[in-house]
């Protein structure tokens, strides 16, 4: 009982987090979300080929070195290549989620207010519970 009340707890608390950093990054970066949005909105299926694409390549260049690292006994430095490596891709996966979520959010709430919307983050907590999509959201940075 004590693992299921703490899931429910984790889950609330990643929604609310997750909500709060997408405000933020959307109250920065609000021009490079938008755009991002718009592009999700033109070419979906394209975002997600090339977004999977693109990932599947870093990753397997990232655990290459990850891998020599661990081979030769040490290397710390070839770990570090392998995080730089994934640095860019964490960015672009940031960023085109947070332009899903944006879009996602304005298909199921169209009439809030942007200013309500901004200060409650009530467009960013909605399409977390119910739609995280990964594949798409890394490409449509990358586009």
């Amino acid at each position: 009982m004590l693992d299921l009340l703490g899931l429910v707890v984790l889950v609330i608390f990643l929604g609310i987090s997750l909500s709060a950093f997408f405000s933020v990054l959307g109250f920065f970066f609000d021009r490079r979300i938008e755009r991002t949005k718009e592009i999700v909105e033109t070419s979906l299926s394209r975002s997600f080929l090339v977004g999977l694409i693109n990932f599947i390549f870093f990753a397997s260049v990232a655990l290459a070195l990850f891998a020599l690292a661990n081979r030769l006994g040490g290397r710390e430095i070839l770990g570090l290549l392998g995080l730089l490596v994934l640095l860019p891709v964490a960015i672009g996966f940031v960023f085109g989620l947070a332009g899903m979520v944006k879009l996602v959010g304005t298909k199921f709430a169209p009439n809030l207010p942007v200013s309500w919307s901004r200060q409650f983050g009530a467009r960013q907590y909605l399409p977390w519970v119910a739609f995280c999509p990964l594949w798409v959201g890394l490409d449509c940075f990358l586009l």
